[in-house]
């Protein structure tokens, strides 16, 4: 939902997929995730591991773009055609595509299944995607899901607020507390939540895996 200047509203368009997530299934969690410049498009996900992931990734400083159910068709050696949906493709800021397929660490153990991914990353070509991955729910660092779940809770803007924050950007030297951030800013919780929106545009940066509170240390970023 984005907030026009007469007052308005306008809500997020639902992307449509190659593969329609199962929205509404009993037997595990689905639902949606909008995001996107202005809250621009919303995208469904068919389990828990995969809207973690979906956070994830959005959160990641390397990840340019995401996709969501990209389908490969690819041709057996007896000459039938096979379909597979990746759960995501993504797009580095070095121009590399990774292809991720993400299950749970019981069906990634069965070797059925694992000759089966196996076999659906060894037909997929370069035009398609550098790279092949799968991801469960073990890969995923608490801290790191922490910290991407709160910044996309505190995505939507406050212009006053990161305005304030950003002219603050020039002054950091080294290692700096949210905590005196936030005193700097003067707008309380507001001010808060902008420091958390300027670690999820990158150029603020923790300076270790930890979990964004007012006591964590952050830098500018450095580039890479």
């Amino acid at each position: 939902m984005m907030k026009m200047p007469d007052g308005g509203i306008t809500m997020p368009e639902c992307v449509q997929l190659a593969r329609n997530t199962a929205v509404g299934a009993r037997e595990h969690q689905t639902g949606q995730i909008t995001s996107g410049p202005d809250e621009g498009y919303t995208v469904g996900y068919d389990s828990n591991t995969e809207m973690k992931w979906k956070l994830v990734l959005l959160a990641r400083p390397g990840v340019a773009w995401i996709e969501s159910q990209v389908h490969f068709k690819w041709v057996k050696a007896d000459g039938e055609i096979a379909n597979h949906f990746f759960d995501f493709r993504i797009l580095m800021a070095d121009g590399t595509r990774v292809a991720i397929m993400v299950k749970s660490e019981y069906r990634r153990n069965q070797p059925k299944v694992q000759a089966e991914l196996a076999e659906v990353a060894a037909r997929v070509p370069r035009s398609f995607a550098d790279q092949v991955v799968v991801m469960t729910e073990r890969d995923i660092d608490p801290v790191e899901y922490f910290n991407a779940e709160m910044m996309h809770e505190m995505r939507r803007p406050d212009p006053d607020a990161d305005a304030a924050a950003r002219r603050l950007l020039g002054e950091i030297v080294g290692a700096v507390r949210i905590q005196d951030l936030v005193d700097a800013i003067g707008l309380g919780p507001r001010g808060f939540r902008a420091v958390v929106r300027l670690l999820r545009s990158h150029e603020l940066e923790l300076t270790l895996n930890m979990r964004i509170t007012h006591e964590t240390y952050v830098r500018r970023r450095i580039s890479k």
